[in-house]
């Protein structure tokens, strides 16, 4: 009966981006997620990094969701989730600690340890949208992963919160209730990418997932398969069109065609390319212009990663490889320069590979992230409930989590 019910259920997520909104609905079969639509279109209601226009945000995800699912879906046979970006998003590390009989801990102080990190990790303006474990210490010397039947006088755990902005998060909720839709949770939209772009090895080493978009560029950092560091700046693609723009005095648009079909990190030969400004005029610019302009912006942004996340010598040692992400990480020579800048391995994310239409698109690490965490919604309602004060509601459901994770 619970898997026919599972079954019956439709999965869609929605990438918010500040360049385009991606909608993808699927559906488990046989524990394995199979797509059943999509559809992505140009950001409305969007600016300067905040939620300017609900209205028009409300009707593009009217839209996609119209186009993904078609007209006469029904929103009881669907679970929703999105993703949010903001760059006012903060990390905040957490340690809380209760006293443990003499018998060992068990599944009971996980339980109270667990509702007690959650509630005490709040701030007032901001909301707690993920909540990552880091370590559990027993009588504040010893640490260790699995707690269950060891004895200590005093339990510890450690976890790192992921914030975002209380008005932003209420803004984007209020958007989608517009159109009759809540959202059962949503997900950072650089933990999504992680989730997608990492492999298991990675995850473990200690590697960085650069996710740089349009607007903004998400880095998160994990080892040991566990989150140890997020940040979203304000930079992406879109400055390097914008040189492009000024440099060359074209459209925008013509400037992001040109960046998308000519531009290179890699030295060019002497070699011109025509661009069309307008319906009658057309212009000459030689290749090695284009290479001058682009690469020492891409290099700028590399290098404010670099800096502000090896400014932490603990993400700094823990960084064994890079794995960039993101529509701006296509362009070629990337891996290379990433290379020269931060002293790693570097590759692009293959995102989707062997997947048909998402192979080797790095630009759907987002989307595809979220088909991964939205198939553990049930362990996410955990947390909802308990930030919601719903504790008693979740005890049971929380008691089967703690039975599957520390069993």
């Amino acid at each position: 009966m619970f898997d026919l019910i599972k079954n019956d259920k439709t999965f869609v997520v929605f990438d918010i981006g500040f360049g385009k909104i991606v909608c993808l609905s699927f559906k488990l079969e046989n524990k394995q997620p199979k797509v059943i639509g999509m559809d992505y279109q140009k950001s409305e209601g969007l600016k300067n990094f905040c939620l300017s226009n609900s209205d028009k945000l409300s009707s593009t995800l009217q839209k996609v969701l119209k186009n993904t699912l078609g007209k006469n879906f029904k929103n009881k046979n669907n679970i929703f989730f999105s993703s949010i970006t903001d760059i006012n998003s903060i990390q905040k590390k957490n340690l809380c600690k209760i006293t443990t009989g003499s018998l060992g801990v068990t599944k009971k102080d996980i339980r109270k340890i667990f509702k007690k990190n959650l509630l005490e990790s709040k701030i007032k303006g901001k909301k707690i949208i993920h909540s990552f474990p880091q370590n559990f210490i027993l009588d504040e010397d010893k640490i260790t992963s699995q707690p269950i039947t060891q004895k200590c006088n005093n339990l510890g755990i450690s976890s790192l919160n992921i914030m975002t902005d209380d008005n932003l998060f209420k803004g984007y909720e209020n958007c989608f209730r517009k159109i009759n839709i809540n959202v059962d949770n949503f997900f950072d939209s650089g933990i999504s990418s992680a989730f997608s772009a990492l492999t298991e090895k990675e995850k473990n080493d200690g590697v960085a997932c650069i996710d740089i978009g349009a607007s903004t560029t998400k880095v998160v950092v994990m080892q040991e398969n566990k989150v140890i560091f997020s940040k979203v700046l304000p930079l992406g693609g879109n400055n390097v069109t914008d040189d492009l723009y000024k440099g060359l005095q074209i459209t925008r648009e013509t400037a992001e065609t040109i960046k998308i079909l000519h531009g290179t990190l890699s030295p060019n030969f002497n070699n011109n390319i025509e661009i069309r400004i307008n319906s009658v005029q057309q212009k000459n610019i030689n290749k090695n212009i284009l290479f001058g302009i682009i690469k020492p912006r891409y290099e700028e942004i590399l290098e404010i990663i670099r800096d502000f996340v090896f400014d932490n010598i603990y993400t700094r040692v823990s960084v064994k490889s890079i794995v960039l992400a993101g529509g701006a990480s296509k362009i070629y020579g990337l891996n290379s320069l990433g290379e020269n800048i931060f002293n790693r391995y570097c590759r692009i994310s293959m995102s989707g590979e062997n997947q048909g239409f998402f192979s080797n698109k790095p630009e759907f690490s987002t989307i595809l992230g979220m088909i991964k965490l939205a198939q553990n919604y049930k362990e996410l309602q955990i947390t909802k409930k308990i930030l919601s004060s719903k504790v008693f509601n979740a005890i049971d459901r929380l008691d089967n989590w703690i039975e599957e994770s520390y069993a």
